[in-house]
């Protein structure tokens, strides 16, 4: 065997090496994608899971959260500044599941679902004067996008659509 031939060998060993290389690549960028997606969603439901036991364990929140959505001018500024605070909570963990499905990190059927939540929540007459007046602290792309979106929802009481939100079964001086 000539040196020419084993070159040629050698050439075409090589290139198997490297497309070998680039198939087991490209399976270890799907996995890693995989994984990532899974984090994105568990964190998506973590964050949720917060946010549940943050309003649940603090009936004082809770209640001003019901009266806030419904109109925030029954509010004391004391409570204003809490509702706000709750308020940025969810909307951030809107923001972040609106910039992971944009990346595609999740899938479209887990941010629609959480959408339709925080559409219908900022439907309520409070909670969209809230929208309204504290877009500095949202990015822009995110306010803009859902604020359309709020644009052709009316504005109604959340207690007529899911009654969970119904502020007037609450003892409000307890």
């Amino acid at each position: 065997m000539n040196w020419e031939a084993l070159s040629a060998i050698a050439s075409i060993l090589g290139a198997i090496g490297v497309i070998i290389t680039l198939i087991y690549l490209s399976v270890q960028v799907k996995q890693n994608n995989k994984q990532l997606r899974g984090e994105a969603t568990a964190s998506v439901y973590e964050y949720s899971r917060t946010l549940t036991e943050m309003l649940s364990g603090n009936p004082e929140l809770y209640k001003i959260a019901l009266r806030g959505n419904e109109d925030l001018n029954t509010l004391t500024e004391w409570e204003k500044q809490r509702f706000t605070l709750w308020c940025l909570h969810e909307t951030w963990m809107w923001e972040m599941c609106y910039k992971l499905y944009k990346q595609g990190a999740i899938n479209k059927t887990l941010y629609n679902g959480k959408a339709k939540y925080w559409l219908q929540l900022h439907s309520s007459p409070g909670r969209r004067e809230w929208w309204n007046t504290h877009a500095v602290m949202l990015s822009d792309e995110f306010y803009k996008d859902i604020s359309m979106q709020l644009a052709s929802i009316p504005v109604s009481k959340l207690r007529e659509s899911n009654p969970i939100f119904d502020s007037s079964v609450h003892d409000m001086n307890t």
